[in-house]
């Protein structure tokens, strides 16, 4: 029987039901776009299923606490109750070793299969996934990618997985063999004109998707389905102003894992 669990945003489980346990689900998205949002809500929910969840992420713990607080969302309870857990790359090696590698070292992924056993976890939220899979030469990336996601499906993981949007020929290569193995795509964008939206690339067994969805960002509430017939993003005010989703530990200008050559962070 096919198993469903809640992504985390309600308009979109309201719409298809929810991911399916135990398999991947792929987000794409440029610096802004609310992926790492997404990402929040994606790792909350699973205490909601009674799972025990893990973020894996290049943002600093304490900065990502921050966003969660700023958004309503009750990461700092979830983390008190042990019921999530926040791992940063930097776990995993230092620093300076994955800046001039852009990859994990060899026994990374045994490190992280460790963990996630020892603590139990049911479900993983990877953002960015690309020091896993952002491999050279670019022939190795379908076998390389094939194996990856295997090896999170035979862990009975639900695992959902980040990347930016990418602008090389190299990264779309990257992102079509990632949809090639993952049954559920979606992208999230920011237009110029300040309004978000959420497109469904594939989601297996659907004929047909649905237009791309508007959504509004709301502090105290996280992503919201956005309210039907808006013009013009809102007035901010200084209480209102935009939730900044750059992340503060980068240098201007360039990423935290320099992968900026290959795909849109901004």
């Amino acid at each position: 029987m096919i198993e469903k669990t809640k992504l985390g945003i309600a308009f979109f489980d309201e719409r298809f039901g929810g991911i399916f346990a135990g398999r991947a689900t792929l987000c794409i998205g440029s610096r802004g776009s609310g992926k790492t949002i997404a990402a929040l809500q994606a790792l909350l929910q699973g205490p909601q299923h009674n799972e025990r969840a893990l973020m894996l992420s290049s943002w600093r713990a304490a900065d990502l606490a921050i966003i969660a607080s700023r958004m309503g969302l009750p990461l700092d309870s979830a983390l008190q109750a042990q019921q999530v857990m926040l791992l940063e790359y930097a776990h995993l090696t230092p620093a300076s070793e994955l800046e001039q590698q852009h990859l994990l070292p060899a026994g990374s992924f045994l490190k992280f299969k460790q963990l996630v056993e020892t603590h139990q976890i049911r479900r993983v939220v990877i953002d960015t996934v690309l020091p896993w899979v952002a491999i050279r030469p670019v022939e190795r990336l379908p076998i390389h990618i094939y194996s990856f996601i295997q090896a999170l499906d035979r862990m009975g993981l639900t695992s959902i997985l980040t990347i930016p949007r990418p602008v090389s020929p190299a990264a779309h290569t990257l992102r079509n063999c990632l949809e090639e193995h993952i049954p559920i795509v979606l992208t999230l964008s920011r237009n110029s004109t300040g309004h978000y939206a959420l497109e469904v690339n594939k989601y297996l067994g659907e004929p047909a998707q649905p237009r791309p969805i508007p959504f509004i960002i709301a502090p105290g509430a996280g992503i919201l389905r956005a309210p039907k017939k808006v013009s013009r993003p809102p007035e901010t005010s200084p209480e209102s102003r935009p939730i900044s989703l750059a992340n503060p530990s980068e240098k201007p200008g360039r990423s935290g894992i320099h992968y900026s050559d290959a795909f849109r962070t901004r």
